[in-house]
C-alpha cells in the first residue's frame, strides 16, 4: 500500500474508494498537496485508512458535489464507463492554488474517484492554450466581420430588388464584389451570378452559368450538417451556415452561405439572394487548433454536436432509459443583435449559454449550433415529464433580466423537444423532430416549449392549405369581430373594449386568432386582414356613438401593418369614412413593432397621435423589454401580459415585476391595463397596486357587438367601483 501511495504521489493522483455508507476511503498515504487541501475538512481514521464523509467533502469542495451526481450514475450503469469533470481550481487556507480534475471509474468491482493534480503542467498548457485562443479569436473576429459584410450585402441586394431595380442593374452592381453572389427565382432557376462565384466553382460555359441546380447542390451538401435547412427554405425564412462544397472540377471548399428570400407584398417568395464566401483557410486553422468549439460561448459548435449525437448511436442504454433533445431558439435575437450591435449580441449569447449550461446536469451535452440556436442532449431520461421539467427550467432562466450597457434586457426562447428510447435511433430524425417542435412553438406565440408530435410532420402542407383558405376568407369576408370589456378601476367616465378577430371557418367553425394569425403574418395576409379589423372596429365604434354610447375601442396592430407604407393613410381613411372620433380609437402595438427601426416607429406614432388616436404597448415584458424603449415611445397605455398576471398567486418574481411596471408607468404618466384576470386573488393584488383597467374572464369574455350592447349598463355599474364587489358575467 505504501508503494501504491508513492506511485500515486509521483503521478499527482489521489485515489478514493466510495462506499455504500457514503464515505470515501483514501487509498495509500496522502502527502503534500492533498494534505494541504484536507486542512479544510476533518477526516477520521480507521487503522491506517483515512476516511472522508461525503457530505462534508461536498460542503468544502462544491465543484465535487455537482460532479458526484453524474459519478454515482456512472457507477451504477452496467457498462461502468469512466467520466471526467474537467479542470477546476481549489485554494488552501494559505492561498495556494491547485488545478484539479476528477475521474469517476469502476475498477475491480469498486467505485473509484481519482483526483488528479495538474498544477505543474497547467501554466505551460495554459500558455499554449492562450496562444491558440488568441489565434482563434483573431479568426473569429475576421469571420464575424465577414458575416456582417455578407448580411449587409444581402440586405442591400434585397432592397434593390424590392424597389423594382432591374436584374441587369443589380447584376452590374455586384459584378466585381469579393463575395460570391447568386440570385435565383423561387424555383431555383439562376438569374445572376457574379465573378467571385464563377471563380469558386470554376464555371466555364454559359450552360454552367445558368444551371438551375446550384441552390439544390448547396442544400444537398449542407443538409447532413443542417437537417433543418430544407424546412427553413420552404418556410421562406432567412438561413446562414457553413459547410463543405464541391466545385465543378471536384475541388473542395468550405463555404459560408446566407440565403435570404425576397417576398412580394402578398408574402410570396419571388427570389432567393445567396451570398457565399470561401472560408477554407479559416477552417483549416480551426482544425489545426483542435476546432469544434464556438469562441463566443465556449460551447461545442454544430460540427461537434453532430459528432457527439452520432456517437450516442453506438451506446447501449439500459432498458427503459432514453435520449432527449432540446432544440432552443432565442426569440427576436436577430433584431436585438441588429439594434444593439454584435458586441452586445455576443455578450447576450455568452450569458444565455452560461444559463443553459447551469440549468442542466453535468453529464448533459450543451452546444451552440450557431446564430441564436442552442441544443441540449440529455441521457438516461425516463419519461417526457423529466424533459418538460428541464425545458421549463431553461425557459425561466433565459427569461431572467440581463443588463447590457446599463440597459435591462429580457430575452425569451422557443424550445422544441424530442426523445427516443430506441437503441439504434436515427439522429437526423431526432433533430428534425425537435426542430419542427421548436418552429411550432414559435408559431404559437414564442416563449414556450413543445414536445414533438407526429402531426407536426404535416405542418408545412397544412400551412400552405391554411394560407389558401385564409386568402379565400379575405375574399369571402369570413371574419367576425368580438369585443372584450376593460373594466375601469378608478374612473366612472371611461368605457373601453378590445377588438378581437375570429374566423368563421366554413368547416371548422369559429377559430380563435391562435389558429391563423401566425400564418397570416408569415404569408403577408395580415395586411388585408388587419385593415379589415381596423375598418370594422371603427364602424362598430361609430354605431355605438350614434346610440349614445361613446366607447373606446383598442385594435391590435401587427409589426407588418405598422411598417406598411399605406398604414397611416389607412387609419385616416377608416376614421373619416366611419365618422368614429379619433380620440376613441386606440392602436395596440407590441415590442416587435419597433425592434427593427425605433426612430421610424416613433415618427409614425407621433403622426398618428396628432390625429387624436391613443397608443398602447401590448404584452409588455414578454419580448425584448428595454426600459429605454418605454421611455422613448410616445404611448398612452401599457398592457401587462397575462403570463405575469396568471402567476400572481405562485410566483413572487411576477408580483415584483407587476408592481414595478405599474409604478414605473404611473411615474411616466402612462395608464396600465392588466389582461388575463381570472381570480379574486389576482384582482385584489392588482387593485392594491392601483392598476387602471382590468380585462379578463373574471368579468367578461369576448362577445359580439349585440351582446355587448345588452350588458353595457352592467359594465357602467362596474366601472369606478371596486370590481371585487361588482357584478360579474363570465
Amino acid at each position: 500500500m505504501a508503494i501504491l501511495g508513492d506511485i500515486l504521489e509521483e503521478l499527482g493522483v489521489v485515489a478514493l474508494e466510495y462506499h455504500s455508507d457514503q464515505t470515501f476511503h483514501v487509498l495509500g498515504n496522502h502527502r503534500s498537496w492533498f494534505s494541504h487541501l484536507l486542512e479544510k475538512i476533518e477526516p477520521f481514521s480507521e487503522g491506517a485508512c483515512t476516511i472522508l464523509q461525503k457530505d462534508e467533502f461536498c460542503l468544502k469542495f462544491p465543484f465535487i458535489e455537482n460532479f458526484l451526481i453524474d459519478a454515482e450514475v456512472s457507477w451504477t450503469e452496467p457498462n461502468h464507463e469512466s467520466i471526467r469533470s474537467g479542470l477546476w481550481t481549489e485554494t488552501t487556507h494559505s492561498d495556494d492554488e491547485y488545478q484539479l480534475e476528477a475521474c469517476a471509474c469502476w475498477i475491480d468491482g469498486q467505485s473509484i474517484l481519482l483526483i488528479e493534480n495538474h498544477s505543474n503542467s497547467f501554466v505551460q498548457h495554459h500558455a499554449v492554450y492562450q496562444k491558440a485562443r488568441d489565434i482563434a479569436l483573431l479568426n473569429e473576429k475576421l469571420v464575424s466581420e465577414l458575416n456582417q459584410r455578407q448580411r449587409e450585402l444581402q440586405n442591400e441586394i434585397e432592397q434593390r430588388i424590392l424597389h423594382d431595380a432591374s436584374i441587369l442593374g443589380v447584376a452590374e452592381s455586384i459584378k466585381g464584389n469579393t463575395s460570391a453572389v447568386m440570385i435565383c427565382q423561387a424555383d431555383g432557376k439562376v438569374e445572376v451570378m457574379n465573378n467571385a462565384l464563377v471563380d469558386i466553382y470554376q464555371i466555364e460555359s454559359e450552360s454552367d452559368l445558368k444551371r438551375a441546380s446550384l441552390l439544390d447542390q448547396w442544400m444537398q451538401e449542407a443538409e447532413e450538417q443542417y437537417p433543418e435547412l430544407k424546412n427553413v427554405i420552404e418556410k421562406g425564412s432567412y438561413w446562414e451556415g457553413e459547410f463543405e462544397s464541391i466545385g465543378s472540377e471536384g475541388s473542395s471548399h468550405w463555404i459560408r452561405l446566407t440565403i435570404g428570400p425576397v417576398k412580394e407584398s402578398s408574402g410570396v417568395v419571388s427570389h432567393y439572394v445567396c451570398v457565399a464566401n470561401d472560408i477554407s483557410a479559416f477552417r483549416q486553422t480551426d482544425t489545426n487548433l483542435g476546432g469544434g468549439f464556438d469562441i463566443t460561448t465556449r460551447l461545442p459548435n454544430r460540427r461537434h454536436f453532430w459528432q457527439h449525437i452520432n456517437r450516442l448511436i453506438e451506446k447501449t442504454l439500459p432498458e427503459g432509459k432514453g435520449i432527449g433533445l432540446l432544440y432552443i431558439d432565442l426569440d427576436y435575437f436577430k433584431r436585438v443583435n441588429d439594434d444593439l450591435g454584435h458586441q452586445a449580441g455576443d455578450f447576450l449569447l455568452s450569458a444565455i449559454a452560461s444559463r443553459i449550461s447551469r440549468g442542466v446536469k453535468h453529464s448533459d451535452f450543451v452546444a451552440h449550433l450557431g446564430g441564436d440556436e442552442f441544443a441540449v442532449v440529455t441521457m438516461m431520461i425516463q419519461d417526457s415529464e423529466q424533459l418538460l421539467s428541464v425545458a421549463n427550467r431553461l425557459l425561466e432562466s433565459i427569461h431572467e433580466p440581463l443588463s447590457v450597457d446599463g440597459q435591462p434586457i429580457t430575452m425569451s426562447a422557443s424550445i422544441g423537444v424530442s426523445m427516443t428510447f430506441e437503441e439504434k435511433f436515427d439522429s437526423t430524425l431526432l433533430v428534425r423532430q425537435a426542430d419542427l417542435a421548436m418552429y411550432t412553438a414559435k408559431e404559437l406565440g414564442k416563449g414556450q416549449s413543445l414536445f414533438y408530435e407526429s402531426n407536426m410532420d404535416y405542418n408545412i402542407p397544412h400551412k400552405l392549405q391554411r394560407e389558401m383558405e385564409l386568402l379565400e376568407a379575405v375574399e369571402r369576408n369570413e371574419f367576425v369581430l368580438y369585443l372584450q370589456p376593460q373594466i375601469s378601476v378608478c374612473s366612472t367616465e371611461k368605457m373601453r373594449v378590445e377588438a378581437l378577430i375570429r374566423w368563421q371557418h366554413p368547416e371548422k367553425g369559429l377559430l380563435a386568432p391562435g389558429e391563423f394569425i401566425a400564418i397570416a403574418e408569415e404569408s403577408g395576409l395580415i395586411i388585408p386582414i388587419g385593415e379589415w379589423v381596423l375598418r370594422s372596429a371603427c364602424d362598430m365604434g361609430a354605431d355605438l356613438v350614434s346610440n349614445g354610447k361613446p366607447i373606446s375601442i383598442a385594435v391590435n396592430i401587427s409589426a407588418k401593418q405598422l411598417k406598411h407604407k399605406d398604414f397611416y393613410d389607412s387609419v385616416v381613411t377608416c376614421l373619416e369614412t366611419s365618422g368614429y372620433p379619433a380620440d376613441l380609437l386606440e392602436l395596440e402595438i407590441t415590442e416587435s413593432c419597433f425592434l427593427d427601426d425605433l426612430d421610424a416607429v416613433i415618427v409614425l406614432i407621433q403622426r398618428i397621435r396628432v390625429l387624436g388616436v391613443t397608443i398602447s404597448l401590448d404584452d409588455f415584458g414578454t419580448g425584448f423589454s428595454s426600459l429605454n424603449y418605454l421611455r422613448q415611445l410616445p404611448v398612452d397605455f401599457l398592457k401587462i401580459d397575462q403570463s405575469f398576471v396568471q402567476e400572481i398567486s405562485i410566483d413572487r418574481q411576477s408580483q415584483a415585476i407587476i408592481s414595478f411596471v405599474i409604478n414605473l408607468a404611473h411615474e411616466l404618466d402612462i395608464e396600465v391595463i392588466a389582461e388575463g384576470v381570472e381570480t379574486d386573488e389576482q384582482l385584489n393584488f392588482l387593485i392594491d397596486r392601483k392598476v387602471n383597467f382590468i380585462q379578463g374572464y373574471l368579468f367578461y369574455r369576448p362577445m359580439p357587438l349585440d351582446d355587448l350592447e345588452g350588458c353595457l349598463s352592467k359594465i357602467e355599474d362596474l366601472c369606478g367601483e371596486n370590481p371585487a364587489l361588482g357584478v360579474r358575467t363570465i
